[in-house]
């Protein structure tokens, strides 16, 4: 079973923010990457990952 793979083009698109902003997560190690050559490309999974962690850290939700 091949997993899910995606460019930094198409996960800027999926987080709706610009390639530059994914680059530099990438650079920070908020973001996991690999490489296939020259080709820089993101698991499904750590982008779900960064996605959760994200949720958690910035969880505003109002208690009564």
């Amino acid at each position: 079973m091949i997993d899910t793979i995606y460019t930094i083009e198409e996960t800027a698109k999926i987080l709706k923010i610009k390639p530059r902003t994914v680059r530099a997560w990438i650079d920070q190690g908020k973001l996991k990457s690999f490489k296939l050559g020259d080709l820089v490309r993101i698991h499904e999974d750590d982008l779900q990952a960064l996605i959760d962690t994200a949720r958690k850290e910035n969880d505003y939700t109002v208690k009564v």
